[in-house]
Formats: structure tokens, sequence, C-alpha cells
């Protein structure tokens, strides 16, 4: 890792070919042990690099896209039009007639103008395209002793993930209507994360097969699978673990954590469905794993300076939040290993933050590493997901992006962007 800083500067990402590989066969291996009927789809918005969306094609993955940005990648990476599967609520036209050109497998509607617009399309072009249902569990929050804190949050701003999908009741009829255009051809049903959809969607399956006697082809239970690279904390548990360090407790939020392994959720999942399923023809059951496949991946950094102010060490980094975002009311703790002491145990409590301004750019607060000076470099691992995707260019370009191949060699796998690749597009008039 220090031997790539200096090769070729930092912020840097960095992929090992073979771990990359080895967690996607395994995945593979997890389900098609205790369930032989699996596609497993690659989620391209996880990380859309082409030599990494083109490597796992080369071992048998399937694609998972939610755009046509998504599509455009996944089919340049070469993924076979039959072995990709369209999702997400904003499919304008142009991206729908571009994936009905490319006659994809599947494309998993969320709302009745979606399915309407799909069937004109589809009808103007003189296909027949193949789709599932997104269905929705979702329930309003009610008050009670066991509400969790974001159910309420999420109450309070309009119940934000209703838009996805179909309410339950909505998809039965939705179900009705596509059995009746002639441009359409239901095929599967499809919910989001895993952990749902075991127990919803089998139900569904079995009541639409004793009013219609239609069987579905795809069962997709999404993604949602965590590899255990990082762990996500809110801002309560952050306050939460401050107090508890103000009474002299350790702190509780480090990135390790008990996390299943993918053999035992992989088993637990079938079992579940072949339960539930009853005598209904088993589906092919469809995965889309994004997060955990590419998780591995390291941010490198380098230590510009050392600074202390208002009681805290900081150490401040040249990559932060434009290259780790986050979501609103959650944050991704991260083992990281300064590169060039990896050997030294930690001394001292510090909080890392990266080089933008404003004050929530940080990667980890009061955090335990070695000593720390200008210019030590730190690995940041579990950076492969939802990072280069959705870094971002404000304050400064986005960095180069290695592959370390099984023979240990190093290939550049995305240039390092200049201030003249940030101001290409625009034009002075």
């Amino acid at each position: 890792m220090v031997e790539l800083g200096k090769n070729y500067g930092t912020p840097l990402f960095v992929f090992d070919e073979e771990s990359l590989i080895q967690t996607f066969e395994r995945f593979c291996k997890a389900f098609e042990t205790a369930y032989p009927k699996i596609m497993v789809c690659y989620s391209i918005k996880t990380n859309n690099n082409l030599t990494i969306c083109k490597l796992l094609r080369e071992k048998g993955a399937f694609a998972e896209v939610s755009s046509e940005l998504d599509l455009v990648v996944a089919l340049k990476a070469g993924f076979p039009n039959d072995r990709i599967i369209f999702d997400g609520p904003f499919k304008p036209r142009d991206a729908l007639k571009r994936a009905l050109e490319e006659r994809i497998l599947l494309i998993n509607v969320e709302s009745f103008t979606e399915l309407e617009r799909l069937n004109r399309i589809a009808g103007e072009m003189g296909v027949k395209q193949g789709i599932g249902l997104r269905v929705n569990p979702f329930r309003k929050s009610r008050f009670s002793t066991y509400t969790s804190l974001k159910r309420l949050i999420d109450a309070a701003y309009c119940n934000i993930d209703c838009r996805y999908g179909f309410s339950l009741e909505d998809a039965y009829e939705a179900f009705r209507r596509s059995l009746e255009w002639k441009n359409l051809s239901i095929e599967g049903i499809m919910t989001h994360p895993y952990q749902t959809a075991t127990k919803l969607l089998p139900p569904f399956m079995r009541q639409i097969h004793e009013k219609y006697g239609a069987e579905m082809k795809y069962l997709n239970i999404g993604g949602g699978f965590d590899p255990g690279t990082a762990r996500f904390v809110t801002g309560t548990d952050m306050v939460l673990d401050f107090l508890r360090q103000k009474i002299g407790l350790k702190s509780k939020l480090t990135y390790e954590m008990n996390v299943a392994n993918i053999e035992s959720v992989a088993k637990s999942i079938v079992d579940e469905i072949k339960q539930s399923l009853g005598r209904l023809r088993e589906p092919t059951i469809v995965v889309e794993p994004g997060r955990y496949i590419s998780a591995s991946g390291i941010l490198l950094v380098s230590v510009d300076h050392v600074k202390k102010a208002g009681g805290y060490k900081w150490v401040i980094v040249d990559g932060g939040t434009n290259l780790l975002p986050y979501s609103s009311g959650f944050r991704e703790i991260r083992k990281i290993v300064v590169a060039n002491k990896a050997s030294k145990q930690p001394e001292e409590v510090v909080n890392i933050v990266g080089p933008l301004l404003y004050s929530e750019d940080f990667i980890n607060l009061r955090t335990s590493i070695p000593e720390t000076s200008e210019a030590d470099i730190l690995s940041i691992f579990g950076c492969g997901s939802y990072t280069i995707s959705r870094s971002n260019q404000f304050l400064h370009p986005r960095p180069a992006v290695v592959l370390i191949d099984p023979n240990g060699e190093v290939e550049l796998i995305r240039e390092k962007e200049t201030f003249e690749d940030v101001m290409r597009n625009d034009r002075i008039f």
C-alpha cells in the first residue's frame, strides 16, 4: 500500500482481483449449494468501474441495472442482453425504449404509470417484454414501546420509503392488468431487501396461483447482504457512545461486529422460501448483491497535517466524503491502518477528517491509531461499494483506481482526473 501510494499518488482506490472473484464465487456457491436455480445479478450502481464489471461478468454474473447509465455500463462491460435486469422507480421513456431495443431479460415495474408506459412503448416497437412487479410491504409507523427511532424519523419525513414499488393491495391489481396486456409477459415478483422478500413474496405467489392459476418464473429477493467490512451507525449511536466515554466506559463504535456468514444466510433464505412456497413449482431465485461483492476495496489517503483543537487531535487527510459519501441518518465506521506503521499498536485517539469545507466531512471520529504525522499513508478498508460510483468533484478531482491481479501486477483501471477533466464540459460565453 505504501508503494502504491507513492507510485500513483493519493487519494487512490485499490482493488484486489483475487479477493473480488473469491467473494463473488463464495456468494454463488453458498446459494447454489442450497438451491440450484439461482441467478446472481451484480448491482452495477454499487461500483460501475468497467473492469470490475467485466471481471464479474466473466465469472458468470448477471447484471442488475437501475438507470440508463447502468445499462450502458453493463453492455459496454460485455453483459449479454439476456443477463440484464432493470430495477428502479425512475425509468423515463428513453431508458425503457433502450432497454426494449436491447431485448434485456426482465424489467421490474414499480408503478401503474410505468406499467402502462412500458406496454405502450413495447406495442409501438412490436416486441413483448418480460416484466416483474416490485412489491413494497411498507406500513405506516404506529407509536408503541417497540417503535424504532428510524421508523419514527421516517414517518416524520412523509414515509419516504413508500415510493418504491406497489403496495401489496395494488400489486394484485397490477398483476391482473399485466395479464390483459399483450405486449407484456409477467414473469417475476420482487422485493428488497431480502429479509423482507422471503416473508412477503411466497404467500403472494401462492395467492395469485390460487386466483389466476399463474406461476412466477422468477422470485427476486433483492440485495442487502452485509459483507461485514463496515459498521453502520446513526447520529444517535454516536451521541450515546460519546456519553459512554464521558463517564469512563469504553467505546462500542468499532468497525468490528458479528455478521452471519453467507452460507448460513443463504441456507436460511432458501429453507424459508421452500417451506412457504408449499406445492408451487420452484422458481428461479434472483439475488442482487452489490455491496457484499465489491466492498473489499481500499482507499489510500495521505496525512496532510495534524493539529490540536478543542481538546482533540485532528488528522487532516487528502480524501473525505467526496470519495466516501454517506447517506443522511447514518455513517459507516471502517477499519483503518497506518500503512507505513502497520506493525505498531494504537497509541492515541484521533479524529480523521477530510479536506472539504463542511463539518460533516470526517472519516472516523475518536478512533485509535498509532501516533500519526505528516505524509503517513492511511489504508481505509471496506471502501469498494458506493464510493467510486458516487464520488464527486467538490473542490478536488476524483482519484485513480488500480487493480492488483493474481500475479501481483498492478493495473490502472481508471485514470486520475485533472483540473481540465473537471472543467471539460463547461463553456464560457
